[in-house]
C-alpha cells in the first residue's frame, strides 16, 4: 500500500515537470505564469503585502487561500496545468504543444517506475 502511494505521487510529479517542459515556447510559459496568478499567485500577493505594510487583512486572506491550496487533496496542481493548456490553446492561439495528459500518465505507468 505505501510503495503504491509513493509510486502515484512520484509518477504524477514526473508527469507534471513533463507537461511543464512541454509548454517551452513564450506563449506557453504566459499562460503558466496567467494560470498560476489565477489559482495562487494573487494570495502570495496578498500575502507579501500584507507582511510589508502590516495589514492583516491582506496577510489573513493570503494565507487562508494559501493554507487551502497546500492542503492534502485539493487539485491545485492540475487545475493550473489545464487551465495552462486552455489559455496557451486557445487565447494565446499557440498550436505548437500537443501532448496529451491522458497519454502521459498511461506511459509513465507502463514504465513501471521504482520508487
Amino acid at each position: 500500500m505505501g510503495k503504491k502511494f509513493i509510486l502515484f505521487w512520484k509518477n504524477f510529479f514526473i508527469m507534471v515537470w513533463e507537461i511543464i517542459k512541454s509548454m517551452k515556447s513564450i506563449r506557453g510559459l504566459i499562460s503558466l505564469f496567467i494560470a498560476y496568478m489565477i489559482f495562487h499567485g494573487w494570495a502570495l500577493i496578498f500575502f507579501i503585502i500584507g507582511l510589508l505594510s502590516g495589514n492583516g487583512w491582506f496577510l489573513g486572506i493570503g494565507s487562508a487561500v494559501m493554507l487551502f491550496w497546500f492542503g492534502p487533496g485539493t487539485p491545485v496542481i492540475p487545475l493550473i496545468i489545464v487551465t495552462a493548456f486552455i489559455i496557451q490553446r486557445y487565447i494565446l492561439m499557440d498550436q505548437s504543444n500537443k501532448i496529451s495528459v491522458k497519454q502521459k500518465w498511461i506511459e509513465l505507468n507502463e514504465k513501471k517506475i521504482k520508487p
